[in-house]
């Protein structure tokens, strides 16, 4: 038995009480905790040691013990083993005797015993000093990993988001979804179920369940926290229970001003297409800056409304949640790093989602090798990163891709450089690309020594296309649609009959027509999706649920192209073959 676990032994069998804690600390102690909380553990390090070669008893103690912490703090192991094995743990009480534990047990997991730190580390979340806590639940999900409880580390993991940085909370975000990913369906939803009411993990967990298709056990906690405002009508058998007095905020004008006109008429389109109760409308300028946001919402609030739909620009979402008073609850049309306030929720037609919604498309059909194609476009880029993420989280993998110009027009070095690199071990080829380089992509595949595979795209193989003659060459290929753009829903109008009439309509406008469609009904049913963890709404711009997260999360229905023209691929395969003569 080694030095550590030979002081862990004494450790427990004292229980870790004080036999004879120190009750006052030199001003010297205080000046090193100082060093060591504004971040200069390695000084901190030093002045601990000298002090503890001039002390005795249990202020040496005491001392080594926070030597050693500061020591593996600064990242110098081998010091920080040093200080520790002069310490006696009878001596050490509260904090110290907390550190101790959590030294012994980082000690223990890079020796490669991590199933007895497991033992040391399992201690209520209220016993960790806060001091300690982040390092804790670190060390506590390196040990659970390590024996194979992936779910118990990801829950570890999730304790420890909340204490960091933003950069280093988006890694560990990454990092549980891929603990979790790993899991199987049954322990999946068993560990959900067994998980304590109001744990973070649960909408981690919640969002996995949700993306498999698998009931969630319970509400997210965050349906609490939505205002039920008892002057309201209680709710429809449905659900629906729309605010009594809406503000819309929307900019009137710059640059985002054209999106908005689209968003505002297919929000007033589903409005009147609503006959029950309906609220009041107001709308207000939100201008396109974070002011203008801000200062719309707090016009809105003093005029008293009861909800908030908008603003639509993503600086000015931002500004918003960012506010520690929003007492009234926003449906933001945009998302942003800053998380949703309780009762609030943000919607958008992000490339992200399309990307997961490929990369889920794929899984679903067992299809887990794919060679990726993109371009030097924003959403491209964002679009393939999402796939990406996803795509590796459920065991997919990407075995090649590269960036494809709209230049063009051969290909065939890139093509081939592709094909050589994936070793022809794919069973998929995955698209983000707009229409003239993904049709002259088609078009090379097959000559270039591409087997015939299932495409799938996402919704930017529309942006330069509508030419039934030219973009027969797509064939085939499938992505991620609007429902409304495919067959009729809630009543709307025809899109294509309405296209032809009211400009918002028709083009590009069409999708943002149908998302303030959908921010109405989002309006009218949130309470009901807040609520309750089986409840969908089937919108303009597909199914509609709200995450633990405050995101409206969105299953696209989706289109394949036959003859030219896109059709609904309703019976869910795809594609490897053109398919022609479909409408």
């Amino acid at each position: 038995m080694n030095r550590i676990l030979a002081l862990l032994l004494i450790l427990f069998i004292a229980g870790c009480a004080s036999t004879g804690g120190v009750t006052e600390l030199p001003p010297e102690v205080r000046g090193a905790d100082q060093l060591l909380a504004s971040g200069h553990a390695r000084e901190a390090a030093q002045s601990y040691a000298a002090q503890a070669a001039a002390a005795s008893g249990a202020l040496h103690d005491l001392l080594e013990v926070r030597a050693a912490d500061a020591w593996q703090v600064a990242g110098d192991s081998q010091s920080a083993r040093r200080a520790f094995a002069d310490v006696n743990p009878k001596h050490l009480a509260g904090e110290d005797a907390m550190r101790f534990r959590l030294l012994s047990a980082e000690f223990i997991i890079a020796d490669g015993h991590a199933a007895q730190a497991v033992g040391y580390l399992n201690v209520a979340d209220v016993a960790i000093p806060l001091t300690l806590r982040a390092r804790w639940h670190r060390a506590h999900a390196t040990a659970l990993e390590a024996i194979g409880d992936r779910f118990g580390a990801a829950a570890q993991l999730a304790l420890l988001e909340p204490l960091q940085s933003r950069r280093d909370a988006a890694a560990t975000r990454k990092h549980i979804q891929t603990l979790l990913a790993a899991l199987d369906d049954a322990s999946l939803a068993h560990g959900s179920a067994a998980l304590p009411l109001g744990h973070p993990l649960y909408v981690h967990a919640g969002r996995m369940l949700t993306a498999r298709g698998l009931a969630l056990p319970h509400p997210y906690t965050r349906g609490a926290g939505f205002p039920s405002d008892h002057s309201r009508p209680p709710a429809d058998e449905d659900g629906y229970r729309p605010p009594l007095k809406l503000a819309l905020l929307l900019p009137t004008s710059g640059s985002v001003a054209i999106a908005a006109f689209a968003v505002r008429d297919g929000f007033m389109t589903a409005y009147y297409a609503e006959s029950r109760r309906r609220p009041e409308i107001h709308e207000y300028d939100s201008a396109d800056n974070a002011g203008g946001a801000i200062a719309a919402y707090r016009k809105a609030v003093e005029d008293g409304n009861d909800f908030v739909v908008g603003p639509l620009g993503r600086e000015q979402v931002a500004a918003l949640f960012k506010q520690s008073d929003a007492p009234v609850p926003i449906l933001a049309l945009n998302r942003s790093a800053e998380s949703a306030p309780p009762g609030s929720v943000s919607f958008s037609l992000a490339p992200e989602d399309e990307g997961v919604a490929a990369a889920e498309r794929l899984l679903r059909k067992g299809l887990r090798r794919t060679i990726a194609f993109t371009a030097r476009d924003d959403n491209a880029v964002r679009a393939l990163a999402a796939f990406r993420e996803a795509y590796a989280q459920r065991g997919g993998s990407i075995v090649a891709e590269a960036v494809i110009s709209d230049a063009g027009p051969n290909y065939a070095s890139i093509l081939r450089a592709a094909l050589d690199k994936s070793g022809d071990q794919y069973d998929a080829v995955f698209l983000a690309l707009k229409a003239p380089a993904a049709r002259l992509l088609a078009t090379q595949l097959s000559s270039n020594g591409f087997r015939a595979v299932p495409r799938v795209s996402t919704s930017l193989i529309l942006s330069g296309g509508g030419n039934a003659r030219l973009d027969q060459e797509l064939d085939g290929i499938e992505y991620p649609e609007l429902a409304w753009l495919l067959h009729q829903v809630n009543g709307l109008p025809d899109s294509a009959t309405l296209g032809s009439r009211l400009p918002s309509a028709h083009g590009g406008g069409a999708r943002l027509f149908a998302f303030g469609a959908d921010a109405f009904r989002l309006a009218a049913y949130l309470e009901s999706l807040a609520t309750d963890p089986q409840a969908v709404v089937r919108g303009a711009t597909g199914d509609l649920r709200v995450d633990g997260f405050g995101n409206v999360l969105r299953d696209s229905d989706w289109a394949v192209f036959s003859g030219g023209r896109t059709r609904s691929a309703q019976d869910g395969a795809l594609q490897s073959e053109p398919v022609r003569g479909g409408r």
